[in-house]
């Protein structure tokens, strides 16, 4: 009996959009992949000013409604970290072979993640490739092993909607234009809270 292969899609979704969605969908295929898990992020390293984190896990609760190999995992940490976030994930899913599911601009902050030594023998890295291709990946892929001296076991695949983007879609309804890439669900509770109207800037 094979391991679980299980997907873990870490990000800020703020808000979550179809192409997040789509995204993971396509993974569970391309990885022939178990589950995909959302991982919300309670507090971002590198992003300011994000909605409060249960606005964030309502939105991808009622994005992931329908779809039964899309679940999500909550973490009771103020902030993500290997030491800590790799047991916790380890914990809940025993013996599961794991999938880190990534954009290909996650690769630029790869090399600086601290304890990445302890992640890379146990995690397969999924590239989605938005921009460039997969010659660039293996290239900072490599940079990656070179500066921190690891072994980093990746894949990648082109997702067919990549024209999404949560920082446009909050513009977007900021200025009051209608979001393009927001499921009807996630809109109406965005709407419902008042989230990302110009008086909530």
């Amino acid at each position: 009996m094979r391991a679980k292969r299980i997907g873990i899609f870490s990000g800020t979704f703020d808000p979550v959009h179809e192409g997040h969605v789509s995204f993971a969908k396509e993974a569970l295929k391309h990885e022939k992949l178990d589950k995909v898990f959302f991982l919300v992020e309670p507090r971002p390293r590198r992003k300011q000013g994000v909605r409060a984190l249960e606005h964030r896990i309502r939105m991808v609760e009622l994005a992931l409604a329908k779809e039964p190999k899309l679940g999500l995992i909550i973490l009771e940490q103020a902030r993500f970290d290997v030491a800590k976030t790799l047991p916790l994930l380890e914990a809940r899913l025993p013996g599961a072979q794991l999938y880190m599911l990534m954009g290909e601009d996650g690769l630029g902050h790869l090399a600086h993640w601290p304890q990445i030594e302890q992640l890379t023998p146990k995690v397969h890295f999924v590239v989605g490739i938005r921009q460039h291709d997969a010659t660039e990946v293996k290239r900072r892929i490599k940079v990656v092993e070179t500066v921190r001296g690891v072994k980093v076991h990746y894949s990648t695949f082109r997702p067919s909607h990549n024209e999404y983007s949560s920082s446009t879609i909050r513009l977007q309804l900021k200025r009051g234009y209608k979001a393009v890439g927001l499921s009807s669900k996630v809109l109406s509770y965005i709407t419902a809270q008042g989230l990302y109207a110009p008086s909530a800037e």
